[in-house]
């Protein structure tokens, strides 16, 4: 039987808690995260959103826990039945989308036409690429190993399919040297292709808005979502984007950050999982743009956004995304081996997840600190926007 959604939330909860204890554990043990979580407290940034990250790392890590546990009971990797675990996957996808447009439309705007691109995408591929390949890297050593490190397929080839894991899959995600779970590796590297997309398309967009307008722009990008996108997750990239805006209107910080308006979080993303369920829709998008300007007007959901554990997920939340998935793979097959998946207790198996998440927290800080930093920090100064 598959999880039901009672004991999701509980899995959750328990998940959620250990990576904010690890963090917290973290954050006091290790001079390095305490200096830059202490200057990132004092500096100008989107506080809220860099909490925001981390959370939503997990909820795709607990989607993904929640979708292994469905593949070893049918052989599938899809959506569960449950609605709940769709939303921490695909809701924390399009809420990933949406920061991307809200900082970057954000700062288009600010910079008044005066975007400097070559820097725009050096800072990209600063950012993105080392530890990108550092995840792909395993994901082909693993398949590898997992065929015994024997050439099973000509060179030409596997070095074709290597190529396309090292580049982000744009040329697809073929089995390399023929283990046919390759993909399966690792599943999230599909949404970096859609940041990269919108990096691409940024400039243009920018230079067309301000020659025919911002919104004639923005519905002309939403026809040809609606004709041409299979599955509408552009519609986030809209949505952060005109949070952008509307957080430049002086009233909306002050509005967002009642107690009145962090219910209002919760409802819209309840209302999502029930009334939008598949997430990747115009409604859905338009359901969840309330939650996300809300929390970028500096909401902190009762102070949860802005603990010192929660900022220290977010510093890791790309590792955390990059990571967790390949931790899955490698600790299902362990335990598959000894004791198959299908057959685990309902509470063994949350247990088991909570420990991928946990075990994922901790690669990631590893990762973070000696990956990421030295790439986008190189005059050390923590301080930076991500």
């Amino acid at each position: 039987m598959p999880l039901n959604s009672l004991e999701i939330a509980l899995g959750s909860l328990l998940a959620i808690g250990l990576a904010l204890a690890i963090a917290l554990i973290i954050y006091r043990s290790i001079g390095f995260y305490k200096q830059t979580i202490d200057r990132e407290i004092v500096s100008s940034r989107y506080h809220t959103i860099d909490g925001l990250r981390g959370f939503l790392a997990i909820g795709v890590a607990l989607h993904h826990i929640h979708v292994n546990h469905h593949f070893y009971l049918t052989g599938g990797w899809e959506l569960t039945p449950s609605r709940l675990s769709t939303l921490l996957g695909r809701g924390s996808v399009a809420m990933f989308f949406m920061i991307t447009a809200f900082l970057f439309w954000g700062r288009l705007m600010d910079s008044k036409a005066r975007f400097e691109a070559i820097r725009f995408y050096q800072n990209r591929v600063l950012r993105l690429v080392p530890m990108y390949l550092v995840s792909a890297a395993l994901v082909v050593v693993t398949a590898m190993a997992l065929t015994h490190f024997r050439i099973n397929v000509p060179l030409v080839d596997l070095a074709a399919q290597i190529g396309s894991w090292l580049l982000f899959t744009f040329p697809g995600v073929p089995p390399i040297n023929g283990f046919a779970q390759t993909s399966l590796i690792n599943t999230v590297y599909w949404s970096l292709i859609y940041e990269w997309k919108f990096y691409l398309v940024l400039p243009l967009i920018g230079a067309l808005s301000i020659r025919w307008g911002t919104w004639l722009v923005a519905l002309g990008v939403g026809a040809c979502i609606t004709l041409f996108s299979p599955i509408e997750v552009e519609w986030y990239f809209i949505a952060g984007g005109a949070a952008a805006m509307a957080m430049r209107i002086p009233t909306v910080p002050y509005l967002c950050q009642s107690k009145v308006a962090s219910t209002f979080v919760l409802a819209c993303t309840a209302a999502v999982m029930y009334w939008q369920p598949l997430v990747y829709t115009p409604g859905g998008a338009a359901l969840l743009f309330m939650p996300f300007l809300i929390i970028a007007g500096g909401n902190t959901l009762f102070g949860l956004l802005t603990s010192k554990a929660a900022r220290l997920l977010g510093l890791l939340s790309y590792s955390i995304y990059l990571l967790h998935n390949w931790v899955l793979y490698l600790a299902s097959r362990l335990v598959n081996h000894y004791v198959p998946v299908a057959s685990l207790r309902h509470t063994t198996y949350v247990g088991f997840g909570a420990c991928v998440v946990g075990i994922t927290v901790l690669l990631a800080a590893l990762t973070y600190r000696f990956v990421e930093f030295p790439a986008i920090r190189p005059t050390g100064n923590p301080a930076t926007e991500r």
